[in-house]
């Protein structure tokens, strides 16, 4: 087939389907194509015998604060979503801190657990809850600043801006060791927040996300009715204004016109078909990108060097879920609350447990089992069990998260792990033990490549968070704008500003892009927080372009 659309949108993940609902609405004529036979990228949700599972994404950092959750009406589709009040438990040796939605029982936690740390964590708290607010947040939705400019207009901004700079100097840890706190232990609870999603403890020049991700932690929410409602509603709200998801679709090159620079005019999927467009936005990686779907020797030499030396995630992560009847975990010989908070830390006495856990994935060796995060879904989302089926009994639906290594032998590992990840989580929760099993599904670094191929080694940020890689050099700085040296092509995905995780940034500020470049009605509003960050001096009107 021979078809003229105005933009064609690779993958069905939550920027490409995020930004191709931004386009829709704008008045173009859009298609997504997605090789897999359902949409949503990492926002997948099995029902397997009554039981949801999330094998990939489930906490949602920023939930409502996301500007198309607003914009693209996500709450009339469907989406909601649940802040359980208790955050985060961490199991000690005959002690535990818990960590509040609330800052205020935040801080009696730690007070309970170290009396002197208590002042010092609302000051962190603080802190971090106005880096990310003011700045970390609004930034993620609005285009990359060259860094230079960058650290000058934060510079200029006054004595929170000056601090972020100082950030960008240091590593996670370090951060949060410069505040002074008397009991490792809580600053061991905090560098594991900062590090839960791969983000290397000691990686220098990296300490500017720490804020973001130990702040938004206590702020954590699910999905009611699992991830892929999410992505469900995306795709609801693309195909109100006409758009389309064709899924099952492999894309096989992009097209270009025959002259020296042509611009793009579509693509040839796996079965020969042509589809023509505009314009071309593409969620995948660099290599998917420029080495594989362009030919390469037509591109500009410094796209295809940077794609060529793009550096991978370190780590990948390890997810088990389990479908279980029997009670929620109960953890014995730990406060009451321990037992209703979201996430709870097992294995974690100090900030060398944290490192030793990042650098045994880093470096190839399968987890023990030991440290991980677990969470009981049910317990927030009843829908998340199979309580339509009384002949079972009370069901739950029980999740362990680790980091873990790419490059082992999965096929068997992934089985032996989630055993030993349950046998070690029944020793808090000792109730588990007498759980009747009914599902279990192991999910590993190789499965999530399988799954979504641009993850690259399980690289679930489609690259390595480091200093090179980031902001105005994700993925390089040809195409940090993702606008790219190929005219009419695109680029959107986690490998470009602002990264990984659900944040839709990438696609929101693509859509931006392309409705200026094709001439298109923009027809969303700054959003207040960006805004806010604009009139401080934080970051430039220029970055938003013309509304």
């Amino acid at each position: 087939m021979s078809e003229d659309l105005d933009v064609l949108v690779l993958g069905a993940g939550p920027n490409g389907l995020t930004c191709a609902a931004y386009l829709a609405a704008a008045g173009a004529r859009v298609r997504v194509l997605e090789r897999n036979v359902e949409s949503g990228g990492g926002l997948t949700s099995q029902e397997l015998s009554g039981f949801t599972f999330n094998s990939h994404a489930i906490y949602m950092l920023l939930a409502e604060l996301m500007p198309p959750y607003h914009d693209l009406g996500l709450a009339d589709y469907g989406v909601s979503f649940v802040r359980p009040d208790v955050q985060a438990a961490f199991l000690f040796d005959g002690a535990s801190l818990v960590l509040h939605s609330d800052p205020d029982a935040s801080v009696a936690g730690v007070a309970a657990l170290s009396p002197g740390d208590g002042a010092r964590f609302r000051e962190l708290y603080e802190d971090f809850r106005r880096a990310s607010e003011e700045f970390i947040i609004p930034a993620t939705y609005v285009g990359p600043v060259e860094p230079l400019d960058q650290i000058e207009m934060l510079e200029q901004g006054g004595e929170l801006g000056r601090w972020l700079n100082e950030l960008a100097e240091l590593t996670p840890r370090e951060v949060i060791h410069g505040y002074g706190f008397d009991d490792e232990r809580v600053e061991a609870a905090l560098v594991y927040l900062a590090s839960m999603f791969g983000l290397d403890p000691d990686g220098g020049g990296m300490g500017f996300l720490a804020p973001i991700y130990v702040y938004r932690l206590m702020q954590a929410a699910l999905v009611r009715g699992g991830s892929h409602q999410m992505a469900s509603a995306l795709r609801r709200a693309l195909e109100a204004n006409g758009g389309q998801v064709v899924t099952a679709a492999c894309v096989r090159e992009v097209l270009r016109e025959a002259s020296p620079g042509g611009r793009v005019t579509g693509v040839r999927l796996d079965d020969g078909s042509v589809i023509r467009a505009r314009a071309v936005v593409s969620t995948l990686n660099p290599e998917q990108n420029f080495l594989q779907l362009l030919d390469p020797d037509g591109l500009d030499p410094g796209v295809v060097e940077a794609a060529r030396a793009w550096e991978w995630d370190e780590t990948s992560l390890f997810v088990a879920n389990w479908g279980v009847v029997g009670e929620a975990p109960r953890y014995q010989g730990y406060p009451d609350e321990v037992s209703s908070s979201l996430n709870v830390v097992m294995g974690v006495e100090s900030v060398s447990d944290v490192v030793a856990h990042f650098e045994a994935a880093r470096t190839g060796r399968v987890p023990d089992g030991k440290v991980g995060h677990a969470t009981c879904p049910s317990l927030f989302d009843p829908l998340a069990a199979a309580h339509h089926l009384p002949e079972y009994g009370n069901c739950e639906v029980l999740r362990w998260e680790c980091l873990a290594p790419y490059g082992v032998d999965w096929s068997a590992a992934k089985h032996e792990l989630a055993d030993r990840a349950f046998e070690e989580w029944s020793r808090h929760a000792p109730n588990l033990a007498g759980s009747n099993v009914r599902i279990a599904l192991p999910w590993s670094p190789a499965d999530i490549e399988e799954h979504i191929p641009s993850m690259r080694r399980g690289a679930i940020k489609h690259g390595a968070y480091i200093s090179i890689q980031m902001g105005y050099n994700r993925p390089s700085a040809e195409c940090s704008s993702y606008r790219t040296p190929v005219e009419g092509f695109y680029v959107a995905g986690a490998s470009t500003h602002p990264g990984g995780m659900v944040l839709l940034g990438a696609g929101y500020n693509a859509a931006r892009v392309v409705a200026e470049d094709l001439g298109l009605r923009i027809w969303w509003d700054v959003p207040p927080q960006v805004q806010a960050a604009i009139d401080r001096g934080y970051l430039p009107p220029v970055a938003l372009g013309s509304s």
